[in-house]
């Protein structure tokens, strides 16, 4: 990661995340996916009071959740394509950080949500550009945003946004109902972690007779670089069949 965009990164998150970092267990209990229940009244803790997308856990597995999370959900999207995860992630995170911090038609701050999506396209080759799609969640309608649990926030609507300046900013939908299936991980997510990770989940799926999509996989961050403890990141991989399209971020089969 270049040392001016990471700079750049570091002050956008600590500007928008510093309030929560007094949220997070203590305990590293960042990898427990038990803490994800959608029964509970809260929103799971690693939202950390963010808008983040309601989705229901329809199994748990050996260190893995199956989610479901509706149709129709809105992301604010970029695509940047290049060789290096790390510099890709912080170039489409700092696209998409401007347009909430005014880089729209109606020069409107936007609240910031959770997760920071990446969906990672990898190369044909070990030397081929690969795609990765950066994507903020679209905040709810803010008189909605305090007076609907998360087991009910799939009746909650998401706000319409203001158009980007920035032509090479988006905004996406999960067209259809996705199901992936979630591993969780502590510590930092560059690019070696998450291929790391993914491997690890897809071997335990393997292990249960699941086939998952080999055309992309998903990283979900939910903490500002400056949190020290208790961090939780996620690697998402599809069912082999329900492949969501990494350069649009659009689902194009259900599953």
């Amino acid at each position: 990661m270049r040392a001016g965009v990471a700079s750049a990164v570091l002050v956008a998150w600590l500007a928008v995340l510093a309030p929560s970092l007094a949220l997070a267990p203590a305990d590293g209990a960042s990898a427990a996916l038990g803490a994800s229940e959608t029964a509970s009244s809260a929103s799971p803790w690693f939202c950390h009071g963010l808008d983040c997308p309601p989705f229901a856990v329809e199994r748990r597995g050996d260190g893995y959740e199956t989610r479901v999370y509706p149709a129709g959900l809105r992301w604010t999207s970029t695509t940047v394509t290049g060789v290096s995860y790390d510099d890709a992630v912080s170039t489409g995170f700092m696209r998409l950080f401007r347009y909430i911090s005014g880089a729209n038609e109606a020069e409107e701050k936007i609240s910031m949500t959770a997760p920071v999506r990446v969906a990672v396209a990898p190369g044909d080759g070990p030397f081929c550009d690969s795609n990765f799609t950066v994507s903020f969640f679209v905040p709810f309608q803010e008189e909605e945003a305090q007076d609907v649990s998360f087991e009910h926030t799939e009746s909650k609507t998401q706000r319409n946004l203001p158009k980007p300046t920035d032509p090479d900013v988006f905004e996406s939908a999960d067209v259809k109902e996705t199901r992936v299936f979630v591993g969780a991980f502590g510590g930092d997510a560059d690019a070696k972690a998450l291929r790391d990770e993914a491997a690890a989940l897809a071997s335990r799926l393997e292990q249960d007779g699941v086939e998952v999509a080999a055309s992309a996989y998903f990283y979900a961050g939910y903490d500002s670089p400056f949190r020290p403890i208790g961090r939780h990141n996620e690697v998402w991989l599809k069912p082999s069949g329900g492949v969501m399209d990494a350069a649009r971020g659009e689902t194009d089969e259900g599953v």
